[in-house]
């Protein structure tokens, strides 16, 4: 090849004039990502243009970008919708020997183009959203998930919001103006408007509901014109969808919908039929029980403010419930915890309440373990009605609320393999974080907690491997004295096996401090050597198995040095924390532990 040669590949695209396969022309380039170059193109015969996406050369025999290719190719030819990108032909150009794919090409700037200039008006969002998702439910009904919805992939002709067209079913691109784009654990698409599966959680299971989470950040962004900051670390990927996101923004007549859309549990979302059959009814009255950062008497910008007098007796009621009860305080104290919570409602008496949001949304593929059998504990009647037939005693001031809260959770009991910890308590809210081996527990106990204060708590569940489980009942048996338990701070809660964890450790007072770290196979190893004394704190930077898995962290504090706490070698936990006790009960010793949940992935 000469220097000159229309046909010599390169990052900076193929030249104009080449010819592809006599079909084709190329006039010019489009686009380029880490994958793939798209030209627009003309067809020679008839001079009508056409969209070229074509792989890039060093990407040709990589297996998995060659797979998505094909799979965008297949995707296309049998999704005839006018809403998506019509699909011409799938072919390998001969002199190039690079398969490209050609396409409709839609003369129109991207959604996020659109963005730049500002958000889009209720009504134009409206037609944008049956538009899309009618378009993404002909998808779905011939088993295409599009994986990869976001404002990048919508192009809208003229800036007419109801002939936009779906783009890239199937091709990952590079990063683009700070998107991030992943492949790799059926996840191909921007982790900014990814949906909970597809960043680990509910066990990496992407279906249609995906593109239904996706499409209703889009629709955020759209409403808005700003985006969700849904992006970041992979911690803070995973993070920031446990929960609905603060949903304060967006216009009152659409807001139960997109709330329903952003449910981090997929069973909890509508189907993408639901949301393209969805109408504007008016302004819809606000729910009584709001999910996790909604305000329930937030108005639309403009809106005129609501009279007290005029407010609905519940509406009052709840305002003052809300604010009373130091929500947003209790809120602020957990942040940032790295829990896995579930289950944040706050409701009214005799008021209806919303689905709550998912339960035991677990992280990164939990260890597949058989059903616990019954739970010992509190007794508890065999059937439960859906609502609580206890309140708490009116009697008891605020503080007396939040205490007896605490020693409800503190004097539970749920088995062997079975630990929760309130972490922050209001008297009407509780974040509660829990160690169990099996979720079946913690459905008992949040319907006992239910029954006996009168509302729901919000209970974070980290699952561990049975092998572990001697660590968690060393946790149950040494108590959860909060006031005094050592407080860990760690540099993320899901790493990569072979990657340094970095800590540090507050609130141990003169007594003596082990770091111990229990694996997933149950194995116990000190790790205190690696403590480094620090003003009023101990920093630790620990490195990990090259493994995949769930690991326990435990900050064990005692009065004196205890042998059983620095073995030298690793050991069964079973055999470590019996000994551990058996040591403490000789020398009288109270020992305080705090324990933190780090998963390994490969």
């Amino acid at each position: 090849m000469t220097p000159n040669d229309p046909f010599r590949p390169s990052y900076q695209g193929v030249l104009p004039g080449t010819r592809l396969n006599g079909i084709y022309e190329i006039e010019a380039v489009i686009g380029a990502g880490g994958m793939g170059e798209v030209y627009k193109c003309r067809e020679i015969q008839t001079g009508s243009p056409v969209a070229v996406k074509m792989l890039l050369p060093d990407m040709v025999d990589n297996e998995a970008a060659l797979a998505l290719f094909r799979r965008e190719a297949a995707a296309l030819h049998n999704l005839p919708h006018d809403a998506i990108v019509r699909y011409f032909l799938f072919t390998v150009e001969p002199v190039l020997q690079r398969p490209y794919l050609a396409m409709e090409f839609v003369n129109g700037r991207s959604l996020s183009n659109m963005l730049d200039d500002g958000p889009l008006t209720f009504e134009a969002l409206i037609k944008l959203m049956l538009r899309v998702a009618s378009g993404l439910e002909a998808a779905h009904e011939h088993g295409i998930i599009h994986r990869d919805v976001s404002p990048d992939n919508i192009i809208v002709p003229l800036d007419d919001v109801r002939r936009a067209k779906i783009i890239d079913f199937g091709i990952a691109r590079s990063t683009q103006m700070g998107d991030k784009t992943i492949i790799g654990s059926g996840f191909a698409g921007k982790d900014n408007y990814a949906s909970p599966e597809q960043v680990g959680l509910y066990g990496n299971d992407v279906t249609a509901k995906s593109d239904v989470y996706s499409l209703g950040l889009v629709l955020f962004h759209a409403l808005t014109g700003q985006k969700l900051d849904m992006g970041g670390s992979q911690f803070q990927l995973v993070e920031k969808r446990r929960r609905v996101p603060d949903l304060g923004a967006v216009d009152m007549r659409i807001r139960p919908l997109l709330e329903r859309m952003l449910q981090p549990d997929p069973a909890l979302r509508p189907t993408m039929g639901e949301v393209a059959s969805w109408k504007p009814t008016g302004l819809v009255q606000t729910p009584a029980a709001p999910l996790y950062g909604f305000d329930p008497l937030r108005r639309p910008e403009g809106a005129a403010p609501v009279p007290q007098d005029r407010m609905p007796s519940t509406a009052r009621s709840l305002r003052g419930r809300w604010l009373g009860a130091g929500v947003a305080a209790l809120l602020l104290l957990v942040g940032g915890g790295g829990y896995a919570f579930y289950k944040l409602v706050w409701s009214a008496p005799g008021t209806a309440v919303l689905p709550p949001p998912p339960k035991l949304a677990g992280t990164m593929a939990p260890p597949k373990v058989e059903p616990a059998g019954p739970q010992p504990g509190r007794q508890e009647p065999e059937k439960l009605s859906a609502q609580p037939t206890a309140t708490p005693s009116p009697a008891l001031d605020g503080a007396g609320r939040a205490e007896r809260i605490r020693k409800y959770v503190a004097q539970y009991s749920g088995g062997d393999c079975f630990f929760v910890l309130p972490i922050a308590v209001s008297p009407n809210a509780a974040v509660i974080e829990g160690f169990g081996a099996s979720t079946a527990p913690f459905d008992t106990f949040d319907k006992a907690f239910r029954r006996e204060q009168g509302f729901e708590a919000s209970i974070g569940v980290r699952q561990v491997t049975q092998a572990q489980c001697p660590a968690v009942k060393f946790l149950s048996q040494v108590g959860s004295d909060q006031a005094r338990m050592p407080r860990i701070t760690l540099s993320a809660t899901e790493l990569k096996g072979g990657e340094a964890l970095n800590g540090t450790i507050e609130n141990f007072a003169n007594r003596v401090v082990e770091l111990l770290m229990v694996s997933d196979r149950g194995e116990v190893q000190s790790l205190s050597y690696l403590l480094k004394p620090g003003i009023d704190a101990l920093s630790f930077t620990l490195p990990t198995a090259r493994a995949s898995g769930p690991q326990l962290l435990l900050v064990v504090a005692v009065p004196q040095v205890l042998d059983s706490l620095r073995q030298p070698r690793p050991i069964a936990a079973d055999t470590f924390f019996l000994q551990a006790l058996s040591e403490a009960q000789r020398n009288k010793v109270t020992i305080i532990a705090a324990a933190r949940y780090v998963l390994l992935t490969n």
